[in-house]
């Protein structure tokens, strides 16, 4: 909160000065800034199937904040449906970003279903919730992760991997 101005004589208090008065009279001093977050590094995550279910790649991205490419890896999965291929992408990106260190990090996908199942909704699917499972355990080795999810052509990277082994 800035500093107050002392108010000159004979001039009433402002409504903002009031709520502020009032603000410290109840809580105490302001409350300090919060600190600037640490630059994130960046995952991007997709996976697919050929199929569904069918022949299924993962594929993530990891960019550093910058934006330049550290990493990149993308694996066939077998047979799997593309819900699952979505959730093991974001798997293998997590994977990635602990071998190179990397922490912050901000994962995007551009599956909403599974942004939303990470983040607050757990799949009914036994074999998707434990990968849910597995993703909300994996990701609390990091300082912060930070979810969103990305239109495909902001995915560009990782579809790219993807498309590539499923047809080729």
């Amino acid at each position: 909160m800035p500093s107050r101005k002392p108010r000159r004589k004979g001039r009433a208090a402002s409504d903002g000065e009031r709520r502020q008065l009032a603000y410290a009279s109840r809580h105490g001093a302001a409350p300090a800034a919060r600190p600037a977050p640490a630059a994130s590094a960046l995952l991007l995550c997709d996976g697919g199937s050929r199929g569904n279910p069918g022949p299924a790649a993962a594929a993530a991205v990891l960019l550093a904040p910058d934006g330049a490419v550290l990493a990149q890896r993308a694996l066939p999965i077998g047979r799997a449906t593309a819900a699952e291929a979505e959730y093991r992408a974001i798997l293998l990106g997590l994977e990635l970003a602990a071998t190179h260190g990397a922490d912050p990090v901000e994962i995007r996908s551009d599956s909403r279903l599974a942004i939303a199942a990470v983040e607050r909704d757990t799949p009914a699917d036994a074999l998707l919730a434990g990968l849910v499972a597995d993703i909300r355990a994996r990701s609390r080795a990091f300082s912060a992760v930070r979810w969103s999810w990305c239109p495909r052509a902001e995915n560009a990277l990782a579809d790219g991997l993807v498309r590539e082994l499923l047809w080729t």
